[in-house]
């Protein structure tokens, strides 16, 4: 798969993608309009690899980035179906990517930080390379879903030094590096 590794992220957590009966593929992600900096880093990349992008609001205060792409949309339909896979064949900074894409998509925080999923496969293969770079969380079951959680403030920070989300930045939560 050649997907950036920060958008197979975003897409994993909150992308959507459809074959219209006109035969077009579309791949689209949908925010609150108060994360529209995430749709930025999307576009952005969408843009950088040649594909066209469309933007414009939809309902609940939410603003959506649409592309027409056969390939991104098969891409992304690998994706969803081995997620584990892509993650773990990924290199260190390309994980690092992905996990701040699937935060921005999945991801709260507060004094600590939590990574929502129903895909527990996943969120354990995500901790487990959180673990190699001396983070180590936790998983909790929240009724159906999942969730990766970081509480010790030592985690905590070195989350945020490592993993450049739009969340991070754009919280005033301090990142000093990353991807």
């Amino acid at each position: 798969m050649y997907m950036d590794s920060y958008l197979a992220g975003v897409l994993f957590g909150d992308g959507t993608y459809n074959k219209g009966k006109n035969g077009a593929y579309y791949v689209w992600i949908d925010q609150h309009e108060r994360n529209s900096k995430i749709l930025d880093r999307v576009s952005e990349i969408l843009q950088d690899n040649g594909h066209k992008i469309y933007r414009y609001r939809v309902p609940d205060n939410k603003l959506r980035v649409l592309t027409y792409s056969k390939k991104l949309f098969v891409e992304f339909q690998e994706l969803r179906k081995n997620p584990v896979t892509h993650f773990e064949i990924l290199n260190k900074k390309n994980k690092l990517k992905f996990v701040a894409g699937f935060f921005d998509a999945e991801g709260t925080h507060t004094d600590r930080i939590v990574i929502y999923n129903s895909h527990l496969k996943l969120l354990e293969a995500v901790q487990s390379f959180l673990k190699t770079i001396g983070i180590f969380p936790a998983i909790y079951k929240f009724g159906k879903i999942s969730g990766l959680q970081l509480y010790k403030k030592e985690y905590v920070e070195k989350f945020k030094k490592n993993i450049n989300a739009i969340k991070i930045a754009s919280s005033g939560l301090k990142n000093v590096g990353g991807c």
